[in-house]
């Protein structure tokens, strides 16, 4: 199920970053060409870079690929180490449902406003932020049952230094 999950997420990603690139491409087109562009290539490239932030925002959490301090994995060993593991995903999974009321909020009471070119109703461009961050809440709250947090003798050395 979890695997599924992450694949999903990251189509999803994949599909956002091809749409971020080819909008942008046609935005750059359509300066050397003698037409009228398309404002709505822009307002929508703007859109889904937002958009894949949050939608993959679960896929690192999960993976523990997410910005992190890892200072403590240098010095903990241990039970302390675990702690502080728990302690984290727990503040990341508070702060996460926080932004998921709050994103819920706008997407179910938000103000009647369109965006200015596509003329979707902005409650509906909260609507992947608010599930993506679900999603990291509910892979941080999981990353509290893994028996221990993944070993620093596991991360390529590039990156442990």
């Amino acid at each position: 199920m979890v695997r599924c999950l992450e694949r999903a997420e990251l189509v999803v990603g994949a599909l956002l970053l091809t749409l971020i690139l080819v909008l942008m491409l046609v935005q750059a087109t359509q300066r050397h060409l003698p037409v009228s562009g398309w404002v709505w290539t822009g307002e929508l490239a703007r859109f889904g870079l937002v958009w894949l932030t949050f939608s993959l925002a679960g896929y690192l959490v999960g993976r523990d690929e997410h910005i992190t301090l890892k200072l403590v994995d240098h010095v903990a060993r241990g039970r302390v180490l675990r702690g502080v593991w728990v302690l984290a995903n727990l503040v990341v999974a508070a702060i996460a449902v926080g932004f998921v009321f709050e994103a819920a909020a706008l997407v179910f009471t938000g103000p009647p406003q369109t965006t200015p070119a596509l003329n979707i109703p902005l409650s509906w461009t909260y609507v992947i932020p608010m599930v993506g961050l679900s999603l990291a809440a509910l892979r941080a709250l999981a990353n509290t049952l893994v028996p221990a947090p993944p070993a620093m003798e596991s991360v390529p050395e590039e990156r442990a230094e």
